[in-house]
């Protein structure tokens, strides 16, 4: 109904141009300020939409970038304690080969 009233509209504007009692002028006010209106009901709608598919777009990224937070997490947790290992098996590795050369110095 909107859509066939604002058709319609620029051709009752181009009739009452020449308004001249009253009626006609107030007729031709109240038309102008009709399509004011749903110009403004339109361009809130467009934008309530907009912000809602923004905000829904940033909602996915925020979800997505959380996921990844966790990810590192526990890779970070995972690679802590492959070095804690790493970190022992040279300190046996030392301590073997420090034996290993006390031994052969101390047998010579």
């Amino acid at each position: 109904m909107k859509k066939y009233v604002l058709a319609l509209l620029p051709l009752f504007a181009s009739a009452w141009v020449w308004a001249e009692s009253p009626a006609e002028v107030e007729l031709l006010s109240a038309q102008k300020a009709y399509q004011a209106a749903l110009k403004g009901q339109t361009d809130s709608h467009k934008r309530s939409s907009d912000l809602q598919t923004r905000l829904q777009n940033a909602q996915t990224r925020l979800t997505q970038t959380q996921a990844e937070v966790e990810r590192l997490q526990n890779e970070v947790v995972q690679a802590d304690a492959e070095r804690t290992q790493a970190d022992s098996t040279l300190q046996a590795a030392g301590a073997r080969l420090d034996a290993a050369w006390h031994a052969v110095r101390g047998g010579q």
